[in-house]
């Protein structure tokens, strides 16, 4: 029984202090490791977690202006594809595409399944990198617009 209401907590409210104490845990988390004093502020913490959440969420490139800046997916995406091929140029090149295939890529690509879940890993963890700059570089471009409008002139 709660000596301020004279009565007993429900579940709502139960709820609502283990959540507030499992923020002030991550939030010594963060802080005992070096992160911004910031964390401190009221409502800091949340509004970056809600940020960081919504750029994890965002599952489409598309979406993202940054892959349109960076340009051709070619040029940036990680490649996952396992295609020998040669410089050279006639029979030399056909042998060597051969033995590459027959023994150099049965090793690679060994090598390249056991990577595999890091390369989609770090695909992922990019993808969300993107979608976190893009957030703030929108809540920077709002907040710097309502700095000018609220600026005397």
């Amino acid at each position: 029984m709660s000596a301020a209401t004279g009565h007993s907590p429900g579940a709502d409210e139960i709820a609502a202090d283990v959540r507030d104490r499992i923020r002030q845990r991550i939030r010594v988390e963060l802080r005992r490791h070096g992160a911004s004093a910031g964390l401190d502020e009221p409502g800091t913490l949340d509004a970056v977690e809600a940020l960081m959440r919504r750029a994890a969420e965002q599952q489409h490139p598309g979406a993202l202006l940054m892959t349109e800046i960076l340009g051709e997916p070619d040029s940036w995406q990680l490649k996952t594809a396992l295609t020998p091929r040669s410089h050279r140029g006639g029979g030399t090149a056909s042998a060597l595409v051969f033995l590459k295939s027959r023994l150099v890529l049965p090793v690679v690509r060994w090598l390249f399944e056991y990577s595999r879940d890091n390369f989609r890993r770090q695909q992922r963890v990019n993808q969300v990198l993107f979608a976190a700059v893009q957030e703030l570089a929108i809540e920077t471009t709002r907040l710097r617009a309502e700095i000018d409008r609220l600026a005397p002139r």
